[in-house]
């Protein structure tokens, strides 16, 4: 039997090259000869949502928290998840900050809830939260751009403009999705 890190990385593997079906059927399975296994929920919700199986995505990745309520990145996948697919703002955000809360040094999901913030018009914590993501990791392209969008619509021109600035000085491989 393959340990559950070796699982865990096929199952990225399987995730990574878009081969969703066959990385849902090994989640599938490796759930069933490992009923412990918060990974193999995790990796069936990542495999259902990119389905657009968002009913039984959210089931896993609630199955997934209840056998380790520390996942941060089953938290935040549940709550993009819930946000984006699913049309619940608010339980969305509500899962974000449990995420943050498990790990606070998690720039994505500072990032993430910023973007979040500033879909439902929460412009100030949308900057707030860019920039805690920007004071883990400066050069986060995606955590730059909601602090320029968030800046703009609050009147603050000089944030833009550092904002972009700071932008122009990152080679362009910085330039693909964090998420």
């Amino acid at each position: 039997m393959k340990s559950e890190k070796n699982q865990a990385g096929e199952a990225r593997e399987l995730c990574e090259a878009g081969r969703w079906l066959e990385a849902l059927a090994f989640a599938r399975n490796w759930g069933v000869n490992n009923p412990a296994s918060s990974k193999a929920r995790f990796y069936q919700g990542l495999a259902e949502a990119s389905l657009g199986r968002f009913a039984e995505a959210e089931a896993s990745y609630r199955r997934a928290l209840e056998l380790d309520a520390r996942d941060s990145k089953a938290w935040n996948n549940l709550a993009a998840l819930l946000f984006d697919g699913l049309n619940r703002p608010a339980e969305g955000l509500e899962c974000l900050a449990r995420a943050l809360a498990v790990d606070p040094d998690n720039q994505i999901g500072w990032s993430n809830l910023a973007s979040m913030y500033g879909q439902v018009g929460r412009h100030a914590q949308a900057l707030a939260c860019a920039e805690r993501a920007l004071a883990l990791n400066p050069r986060m392209v995606e955590a730059q751009l909601h602090r320029a969008r968030a800046a703009q619509l609050l009147g603050r021109p000089e944030i833009v403009r550092a904002a972009s600035e700071a932008l122009a000085q990152l080679p362009s491989e910085q330039f693909r999705r964090a998420r």
